[in-house]
Protein backbone atom coordinates (compact mmCIF):
# COMPACT_ATOMS: atom_id res chain seq x y z
CA UNK A 1 0.00 0.00 0.00
CA UNK A 2 2.81 2.80 0.67
CA UNK A 3 4.42 1.91 -2.35
CA UNK A 4 1.14 2.25 -4.50
CA UNK A 5 1.18 5.57 -2.45
CA UNK A 6 4.93 6.80 -3.07
CA UNK A 7 4.15 5.87 -7.19
CA UNK A 8 0.95 8.26 -7.21
CA UNK A 9 2.92 10.90 -5.20
CA UNK A 10 5.66 10.67 -7.44
CA UNK A 11 3.30 10.91 -10.38
CA UNK A 12 1.69 14.01 -8.78
CA UNK A 13 5.09 15.29 -8.26
CA UNK A 14 5.83 15.60 -12.00
CA UNK A 15 2.39 16.64 -12.82
CA UNK A 16 1.65 19.82 -10.46
CA UNK A 17 2.97 22.04 -12.91
CA UNK A 18 1.60 21.13 -15.75
CA UNK A 19 -1.76 20.94 -14.19
CA UNK A 20 -1.09 24.43 -13.06
CA UNK A 21 -0.54 25.50 -15.84
CA UNK A 22 -2.97 23.65 -17.67
CA UNK A 23 -5.40 25.28 -14.73
CA UNK A 24 -4.18 28.83 -16.10
CA UNK A 25 -5.05 27.84 -19.58
CA UNK A 26 -8.89 26.69 -18.56
CA UNK A 27 -9.50 29.96 -16.65
CA UNK A 28 -11.44 31.59 -19.41
CA UNK A 29 -13.25 28.40 -20.18
CA UNK A 30 -14.15 27.55 -16.80
CA UNK A 31 -15.29 31.13 -15.90
CA UNK A 32 -17.48 31.40 -19.05
CA UNK A 33 -18.87 27.74 -18.51
CA UNK A 34 -19.83 28.83 -14.77
CA UNK A 35 -21.36 32.08 -16.35
CA UNK A 36 -23.62 30.26 -18.65
CA UNK A 37 -24.80 27.95 -15.79
CA UNK A 38 -25.74 31.23 -13.56
CA UNK A 39 -27.52 32.67 -17.10
CA UNK A 40 -29.34 29.59 -17.21
CA UNK A 41 -30.68 29.83 -13.78
CA UNK A 42 -31.43 33.62 -13.69
CA UNK A 43 -33.08 33.15 -17.23
CA UNK A 44 -35.06 30.14 -16.31
CA UNK A 45 -35.45 30.18 -11.97
CA UNK A 46 -38.43 27.77 -11.18
CA UNK A 47 -36.44 24.61 -11.27
CA UNK A 48 -33.90 25.76 -8.24
CA UNK A 49 -36.23 27.83 -6.70
CA UNK A 50 -35.90 25.30 -3.53
CA UNK A 51 -31.98 25.18 -4.12
CA UNK A 52 -32.13 29.05 -3.89
CA UNK A 53 -33.35 29.29 -1.18
CA UNK A 54 -31.55 26.89 0.38
CA UNK A 55 -28.49 28.90 -0.43
CA UNK A 56 -30.33 32.12 0.84
CA UNK A 57 -31.22 30.99 4.50
CA UNK A 58 -27.96 29.07 4.92
CA UNK A 59 -25.97 32.41 4.03
CA UNK A 60 -28.56 34.38 6.46
CA UNK A 61 -27.76 32.21 8.89
CA UNK A 62 -24.16 32.50 8.79
CA UNK A 63 -23.89 35.90 8.43
CA UNK A 64 -26.42 36.05 11.60
CA UNK A 65 -25.81 33.32 13.97
CA UNK A 66 -23.78 30.16 12.72
CA UNK A 67 -20.87 31.67 12.32
CA UNK A 68 -20.12 32.61 16.14
CA UNK A 69 -21.17 29.34 17.13
CA UNK A 70 -18.37 26.54 18.54
CA UNK A 71 -20.29 24.26 16.26
CA UNK A 72 -20.73 25.50 13.11
CA UNK A 73 -16.10 26.55 13.70
CA UNK A 74 -16.22 23.07 14.62
CA UNK A 75 -18.25 21.53 11.21
CA UNK A 76 -16.14 23.75 9.02
CA UNK A 77 -13.01 22.54 10.51
CA UNK A 78 -13.85 18.72 10.63
CA UNK A 79 -14.84 19.19 6.77
CA UNK A 80 -11.65 20.35 6.16
CA UNK A 81 -9.85 17.91 8.11
CA UNK A 82 -12.40 15.26 6.38
CA UNK A 83 -11.12 16.42 2.72
CA UNK A 84 -7.73 16.07 3.12
CA UNK A 85 -8.13 12.58 4.38
CA UNK A 86 -10.54 11.22 1.96
CA UNK A 87 -7.99 12.60 -0.73
CA UNK A 88 -5.31 10.86 0.90
CA UNK A 89 -7.30 7.54 1.32
CA UNK A 90 -8.45 8.10 -2.36
CA UNK A 91 -4.20 7.97 -3.05
CA UNK A 92 -3.64 4.76 -1.08
CA UNK A 93 -2.50 6.85 1.97
CA UNK A 94 -3.13 5.50 5.51
CA UNK A 95 -4.33 8.47 7.88
CA UNK A 96 -2.46 7.49 11.01
CA UNK A 97 -3.63 10.44 12.98
CA UNK A 98 -6.89 12.57 12.47
CA UNK A 99 -7.76 15.88 14.73
CA UNK A 100 -10.40 18.59 14.93
CA UNK A 101 -11.30 21.15 17.37
CA UNK A 102 -12.31 24.67 17.84
CA UNK A 103 -9.62 26.72 19.38
CA UNK A 104 -7.05 25.46 17.88
CA UNK A 105 -7.71 24.15 14.29
CA UNK A 106 -7.44 20.75 12.63
CA UNK A 107 -4.89 18.12 11.63
CA UNK A 108 -4.19 15.11 9.28
CA UNK A 109 -0.76 13.00 9.61
CA UNK A 110 -0.41 10.45 6.89
CA UNK A 111 1.87 7.46 6.08
CA UNK A 112 4.34 8.50 3.48
CA UNK A 113 5.40 11.76 2.04
CA UNK A 114 1.98 13.06 0.58
CA UNK A 115 0.77 15.15 -2.56
CA UNK A 116 -0.27 18.67 -3.31
CA UNK A 117 -3.28 16.91 -4.05
CA UNK A 118 -4.29 15.91 -0.41
CA UNK A 119 -2.89 19.00 0.51
CA UNK A 120 -5.10 21.87 -1.94
CA UNK A 121 -8.02 19.38 -1.84
CA UNK A 122 -10.15 21.26 1.24
CA UNK A 123 -9.75 24.63 -0.84
CA UNK A 124 -11.70 23.22 -3.98
CA UNK A 125 -12.89 20.05 -3.32
CA UNK A 126 -16.85 20.34 -2.75
CA UNK A 127 -17.35 17.49 -0.35
CA UNK A 128 -20.62 18.24 1.38
CA UNK A 129 -22.44 18.97 -1.74
CA UNK A 130 -20.95 16.19 -3.12
CA UNK A 131 -22.25 14.40 -0.39
CA UNK A 132 -25.83 15.94 -0.89
CA UNK A 133 -25.91 14.98 -4.55
CA UNK A 134 -25.12 11.32 -3.74
CA UNK A 135 -28.30 11.59 -0.98
CA UNK A 136 -30.38 13.14 -3.59
CA UNK A 137 -29.94 10.34 -6.12
CA UNK A 138 -31.83 8.29 -3.17
CA UNK A 139 -34.28 10.24 -1.69
CA UNK A 140 -38.18 9.56 -2.32
CA UNK A 141 -39.62 11.94 -5.87
CA UNK A 142 -41.89 13.42 -2.77
CA UNK A 143 -38.38 14.80 -0.66
CA UNK A 144 -37.00 16.13 -3.61
CA UNK A 145 -37.81 19.77 -2.81
CA UNK A 146 -36.37 19.39 0.79
CA UNK A 147 -33.34 17.83 -0.43
CA UNK A 148 -32.75 20.25 -3.24
CA UNK A 149 -32.96 23.00 -0.77
CA UNK A 150 -30.43 21.17 1.48
CA UNK A 151 -28.13 21.11 -1.70
CA UNK A 152 -28.12 25.11 -1.57
CA UNK A 153 -27.58 25.61 1.79
CA UNK A 154 -24.67 23.08 0.99
CA UNK A 155 -23.08 25.09 -2.06
CA UNK A 156 -23.37 28.10 0.05
CA UNK A 157 -21.79 26.58 2.94
CA UNK A 158 -18.99 25.54 0.07
CA UNK A 159 -18.95 28.96 -1.12
CA UNK A 160 -18.04 30.52 2.44
CA UNK A 161 -16.20 28.13 3.48
CA UNK A 162 -13.86 28.65 0.88
CA UNK A 163 -13.16 32.71 1.56
CA UNK A 164 -13.14 32.33 4.54
CA UNK A 165 -10.41 29.46 4.43
CA UNK A 166 -8.41 31.31 1.72
CA UNK A 167 -5.63 33.67 3.38
CA UNK A 168 -2.36 34.42 2.84
CA UNK A 169 -1.89 32.97 6.32
CA UNK A 170 -3.29 29.50 5.48
CA UNK A 171 -0.42 26.92 6.11
CA UNK A 172 -1.72 24.79 3.33
CA UNK A 173 -1.42 27.15 0.80
CA UNK A 174 1.94 28.17 1.77
CA UNK A 175 3.15 24.80 1.86
CA UNK A 176 1.96 23.89 -1.91
CA UNK A 177 2.67 27.16 -3.12
CA UNK A 178 1.13 30.57 -3.58
CA UNK A 179 1.89 30.50 -7.58
CA UNK A 180 0.88 27.12 -7.73
CA UNK A 181 -2.56 27.94 -5.81
CA UNK A 182 -3.24 30.80 -7.71
CA UNK A 183 -2.88 29.44 -10.78
CA UNK A 184 -4.70 26.20 -9.88
CA UNK A 185 -7.77 27.11 -7.48
CA UNK A 186 -9.85 29.39 -9.80
CA UNK A 187 -10.47 26.88 -12.10
CA UNK A 188 -10.39 23.90 -10.23
CA UNK A 189 -13.29 26.55 -8.13
CA UNK A 190 -14.98 27.34 -11.03
CA UNK A 191 -15.43 24.31 -13.35
CA UNK A 192 -16.35 22.67 -9.31
CA UNK A 193 -19.12 25.35 -9.07
CA UNK A 194 -20.21 25.11 -12.16
CA UNK A 195 -21.02 21.32 -12.51
CA UNK A 196 -22.86 21.80 -8.69
CA UNK A 197 -24.96 24.61 -10.22
CA UNK A 198 -25.72 22.65 -13.55
CA UNK A 199 -27.01 19.82 -11.67
CA UNK A 200 -29.10 22.24 -9.38
CA UNK A 201 -30.13 23.30 -12.34
CA UNK A 202 -30.83 20.25 -14.48
CA UNK A 203 -27.56 20.81 -16.33
CA UNK A 204 -25.78 17.68 -16.92
CA UNK A 205 -21.96 17.39 -15.84
CA UNK A 206 -20.37 17.11 -18.96
CA UNK A 207 -22.43 19.59 -20.29
CA UNK A 208 -20.58 22.10 -18.60
CA UNK A 209 -17.02 20.26 -18.92
CA UNK A 210 -17.71 20.12 -22.97
CA UNK A 211 -18.31 23.95 -22.32
CA UNK A 212 -15.18 24.43 -20.59
CA UNK A 213 -13.21 22.86 -23.76
CA UNK A 214 -15.11 25.01 -26.05
CA UNK A 215 -14.83 28.05 -24.72
CA UNK A 216 -11.63 27.51 -23.53
CA UNK A 217 -10.35 26.54 -27.14
CA UNK A 218 -12.31 29.69 -28.87
CA UNK A 219 -10.30 31.48 -26.48
CA UNK A 220 -7.23 30.18 -27.19
CA UNK A 221 -7.77 30.32 -30.79
CA UNK A 222 -8.66 34.35 -30.50
CA UNK A 223 -5.60 35.09 -28.74
CA UNK A 224 -3.50 32.84 -31.01
CA UNK A 225 -5.01 35.03 -34.25
CA UNK A 226 -4.39 38.31 -32.82
CA UNK A 227 -1.20 37.26 -32.07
Amino acid sequence: MVSVADGIDRVLGWLKWPVALASLVLLPGAVDALYQVLRAIYRNPAPTYAFLGGALAFAIAWRLFLRRLSLGIYLMVLEHELTHALVAWATFHRVVQFRATVGSGGHVLIQGRGNWLITVAPYFFPTVPLVAIAVLHWLPHRYLAHGSAALGATVAYHVISRFTEIHRDQPDLRNVGWLFSALFLPSANAVGLGVILGFAAGIPALTVLHHVVDATRAFVGAVVLRA
